[in-house]
């Protein structure tokens, strides 16, 4: 999720905010908010490009799904997550802003995921405003109790001055929990990436490593979709209230298709235990729309096998699979809370440095 930078449009945040009027808007014209068909591709390349506008502005290389991407997202089969994309349209027809709610299917009822983007030269319009209106409408109509949103804050950007942290306030939120973005630049030094498997492999020799590209290997597939539905229960997630998912291979199978779909190649690798068991995993992905860039997904050690730098010994492997499967890929970036203190140990360890600050806040409807 990717917050809007609208600021001061809202000052009651227990009321829904008319479109266009804002609390502390200048200039105000009204605007109309609507839902976009994702099958029209015309409206979608409008919802894309001002959505995307208004959520990475200020952002230092920003990562993002391209427009490729979220036609697949909004269209593929999806049993966990609905998403819907909406627009603000002002007098004269023009798109001056956007969003995106997303309703989870399995889990979290009571939850809604939401972002709005406004682009730099419509902010204090009432637009977010009008956005947010939205937003609250829907989860209402579908009975959710609980948003959800993030905003993202550049390093060395002092939070409270972030118009994204003010607004978010302003409309009631409180910040549940802080991941920091990091990126690594590619090729990482082949004598560093030795030292750092040697010195894994003091605590992990007793587990081997199994690197695969694509889908997961039918033998595996059962305890890997066990372990991705622990990352939701085991990763910090601070004072967010967020329900554990719960993942089978068919929820597996579904979001390989959706991700294979979209142009992205997982790289992934796992960590087999001595008694043939997965004792944790780490995944990348590669976006065909996105030349030059990957991003880590998902690492995680069961804590049955936490204390033998698994965490390191996975990521070591798999940025290694990566690089020579994909020598044009210069930058990874990732995500971790920032009171997970060995995953960011593993990080820094690698050569990742800080991005921004990606907040999360929440509150009740």
């Amino acid at each position: 999720m990717r917050e809007d930078n609208d600021v001061g449009l809202q000052t009651n945040p227990d009321a829904s905010p008319e479109p266009g009027n804002g609390a502390g808007a200048r200039n105000a014209a009204p605007v109309n908010v609507s839902v976009v068909d994702p099958a029209d591709e015309t409206a979608m390349r409008r919802w894309h490009a001002v959505f995307h506008a208004g959520l990475m502005a200020g952002l230092q290389d920003p990562p993002a799904w391209t427009l490729q991407e979220s036609l697949v997202l909004h269209r593929a089969a999806d049993s966990s997550m609905r998403r819907e994309p909406f627009v603000a349209v002002d007098g004269n027809g023009d798109v001056v802003g956007a969003g995106e709610v997303q309703f989870p299917l399995r889990e979290n009822l009571r939850l809604a995921i939401f972002e709005i983007g406004v682009p730099p030269e419509h902010r204090r319009r009432g637009v977010g405003s009008a956005l947010y209106g939205h937003v609250v409408e829907r989860a209402r109509a579908e009975g959710r109790i609980s948003l959800l949103t993030e905003v993202n804050v550049p390093d060395g950007t002092p939070h409270e001055e972030w118009p994204g942290v003010a607004f978010a306030r302003i409309l009631g939120f409180t910040l549940r929990n802080t991941e920091l973005r990091r990126q690594l630049r590619l090729p990482v030094e082949p004598l560093h990436l030795r030292t750092l498997a040697g010195k894994a492999a003091q605590r992990a020799s007793d587990y081997r490593l199994v690197s695969w590209s694509g889908p997961c290997p039918a033998e595996y597939a059962e305890q890997y979709a066990e372990l991705k539905g622990r990352l939701s229960a085991d990763a910090p997630l601070g004072d967010l209230d967020y329900e554990q998912e719960v993942w089978d291979v068919a929820r597996l199978r579904e979001a390989e298709d959706r991700t294979a779909a979209q142009g992205r190649t997982l790289f992934t690798t796992v960590a087999v235990a001595p008694d043939g068991t997965l004792a944790g995993h780490t995944q990348l992905a590669v976006p065909r729309h996105e030349p030059g860039r990957a991003y880590q997904w998902d690492t995680l050690v069961h804590a049955a096998h936490r204390g033998h730098r698994l965490g390191l010994a996975l990521k070591v492997a798999n940025t290694q699979a990566l690089s020579e499967a994909h020598p044009e890929v210069t930058r990874v970036d990732t995500w971790n809370a920032v009171q997970n203190g060995p995953m960011v140990a593993v990080n820094v360890e690698l050569g990742y440095r800080i991005m921004d600050a990606c907040q999360e806040w929440q509150r009740e409807l």
